[in-house]
């Protein structure tokens, strides 16, 4: 994952926080409207920062975007996030769907869970593009919501094979190319799997019309030894690819230095 130092970062202040945010997964979630917040904690806040990326769009549908701030001093134990926009995109890219916020604390490795999934909208919810979210509490963070909206979105963007080509999770080294490679492995074993039972399949169609055992759906005939088949041609086909998936979730990335490293150094 990216790791983004703010643009309006101070030199001198060496006390680092790194925030992720997360932009949900709906119709229209992402946004290209200016996004600024306030983090504020026990002993200090900053000023009004932006979040901001030189090198690419941040706040995309389904996105998880990482972001280094640099205070002069601890804020404390931390208490809320102010944050908002300036509904400066144009149409539906002016409005923002925020799932919920992490920050971490780079020195002692505290993270602070602030837990939105609303909208910054004019025309959606309750037309509020500022919030203020309270630091989350351990019973929102069990929260039943909070949970499934974390595992569906868990599922579909990395544990689908086919989905997740369009919705990888930025942090997993599983990447879209190894997906589509084995998206493919899948679909030609099927179909060759398929070519060494057609004749035997055609065989079985021509007598399940006459056999009584056979089940009819309109103009359809299927007979059990089809259903055999279909089993037949399911595990053949799930092995080799079970396989392959597996093999690039197992393989040790290049060493190469942490973006988190060279984003603090």
């Amino acid at each position: 994952m990216r790791v983004t130092p703010l643009a309006d970062n101070n030199k001198s202040d060496q006390y680092l926080y790194q925030i992720l945010v997360f932009t949900g997964q709906r119709t229209n979630a992402g946004t290209d409207s200016k996004v600024y917040f306030v983090l504020s904690g026990d002993d200090d806040q900053t000023q009004i920062r932006l979040f901001s990326d030189p090198h690419r769009k941040i706040f995309q549908r389904g996105g998880i975007n990482s972001f280094i701030i640099a205070v002069p001093k601890s804020l404390g134990l931390l208490d809320y996030i102010r944050i908002w926009h300036d509904n400066s995109g144009e149409g539906s890219s002016a409005s923002w769907y925020l799932k919920y916020i992490i920050v971490r604390d780079l020195q002692t490795l505290d993270k602070f869970y602030f837990i939105c999934q609303q909208w910054f909208a004019v025309e959606e919810d309750d037309g509020r593009f500022e919030r203020t979210l309270p630091i989350a509490s351990e019973e929102e963070k069990q929260d039943f919501s909070y949970v499934l909206s974390k595992k569906a979105y868990h599922s579909v963007s990395d544990g689908h094979l086919w989905f997740s080509i369009f919705s990888r999770p930025p942090s997993n080294k599983f990447t879209r190319v190894q997906r589509c490679t084995c998206c493919f492995v899948l679909f030609f074993t099927s179909m060759l799997i398929n070519i060494m039972y057609y004749d035997l399949s055609n065989a079985v169609k021509a007598s399940s019309e006459t056999h009584s055992g056979a089940l009819s759906i309109g103009p359809f005939y299927i007979a059990p030894q089809q259903i055999g088949i279909g089993i037949m041609v399911e595990l053949f086909t799930l092995i080799p690819s079970l396989l392959v998936v597996q093999l690039f979730r197992r393989i040790r990335p290049r060493q190469q230095v942490s973006r988190l490293r060279e984003a603090i150094y």
